[in-house]
């Protein structure tokens, strides 16, 4: 495992905002670890230029990309979409997705989204006696496959299963060749549901990762360590508000996330509730302006250990837009979406790109 050790050295959500955290902060527990330690980190960030430039919050009201973010959306699709997005971050990180997703009517909606995310390049890497390694990469494919189903006009339930594989680099041999590890977890299950009470409200529930677990055997050429890494499961309930600002729509979505227990429903070590809001205000028919706050992380610190809490307190910040690309393209529609974000820990800016074509 020598260059693992290389490498680690290169308006009712007011009231979920009040009972939520009050259960979280009576689990206190006494270890200081972070949600950092446990499996799937690159889940976690939101997956969609739209969602990126509105905080990460869109279980309530995705138009696109449902079969990641809440499948019980699926189901309210009036059209057939296809999605081609690209993603760059700090340190050579990359993104990049594609999804197609389509009505079955008259009340069901099936999706497909597969997502990679990694460091194709991964550079000037060198053994204990500093003679140089091969590049190498790591990286990661996810493929969720999703299905609705219209239960009521305002009600709607689904659920995806997914395929999720990582590689990344483990040790070398003495010639300086990269020996890989990989790992495939098949059957992770989401469960979701939509209830769209008014007009103008709208509510998601999403249970995520449940009995996604990778089982490493990493490739070492002393000895193969086994290693069970269990992802931790999400919870998150997500709102959508829709008002007006200077008589334009203003669109308020808000998801609170929490990690309370395992994808074997076993509880975390410590738990955490992590807050995103978005904004959008559709200022001009082929422009909307879009902004947002994600990562807003509470635990049981806040309250128990003030000092510690603040120490580590971090969030980011995102803003983008939405280009309305149809009427250049006589009436096909085309819809261009851009986010940019700080990092969670403002190391750099962090970009997305992507195209949805509805047809």
């Amino acid at each position: 495992m020598r260059l693992v050790k290389l490498l680690s050295q290169k308006i009712k959500p007011v009231i979920l905002l009040t009972v939520i955290p009050a259960f979280l902060f009576s689990t206190h527990s006494a270890s200081a670890l972070g949600l950092g330690r446990y499996g799937g980190a690159y889940l976690r960030s939101p997956v969609g230029a739209t969602a990126f430039s509105t905080g990460g919050a869109q279980t309530a009201s995705a138009e696109y990309l449902c079969s990641w973010w809440n499948p019980a959306l699926l189901a309210t699709l009036k059209q057939r979409k296809l999605t081609l997005g690209l993603g760059y971050r700090p340190m050579g990180r990359t993104d990049g997705y594609l999804a197609f997703e389509f009505p079955v009517p008259p009340r069901v909606g099936v999706g497909l989204s597969l997502l990679y995310r990694g460091i194709p390049f991964i550079k000037g890497l060198v053994d204990e006696q500093e003679y140089p390694l091969d590049d190498c990469a790591y990286e990661t494919f996810s493929l969720k496959i999703g299905c609705s189903y219209l239960i009521k006009r305002k009600l709607s339930a689904g659920f995806n299963i997914s395929i999720l594989y990582q590689s990344l680099p483990t040790s070398f041999e003495d010639d300086g060749n990269v020996v890989y590890s990989s790992v495939t977890e098949i059957g992770g299950i989401d469960l979701g549901v939509r209830f769209v009470p008014t007009k103008k409200l709208s509510y998601g529930l999403v249970l995520k990762n449940i009995l996604a677990e990778f089982q490493w055997e990493f490739t070492d050429k002393n000895f193969s360590p086994i290693y069970q890494d269990t992802l931790p499961a999400s919870i998150t309930i997500g709102q959508g508000l829709k008002t007006s600002l200077l008589d334009k729509p203003f669109i308020w979505t808000c998801d609170i996330v929490g990690y309370l227990f395992n994808s074997k429903f076993r509880p975390l070590e410590r738990n955490h509730i992590v807050i995103n809001n978005g904004f959008e205000w559709q200022k001009w028919k082929m422009l909307f302006i879009r902004a947002g706050i994600r990562d807003i992380a509470l635990n049981s610190d806040i309250i128990h250990d003030s000092g510690e809490y603040g120490d580590h307190f971090t969030l980011a910040i995102s803003m983008g837009f939405l280009l309305d690309l149809s009427a250049a393209l006589k009436g096909k529609d085309l819809k261009l979406n851009y986010g940019v974000s700080t990092d969670k820990v403002w190391a750099g800016l962090e970009q997305q790109l992507d195209f949805v074509f509805s047809f």
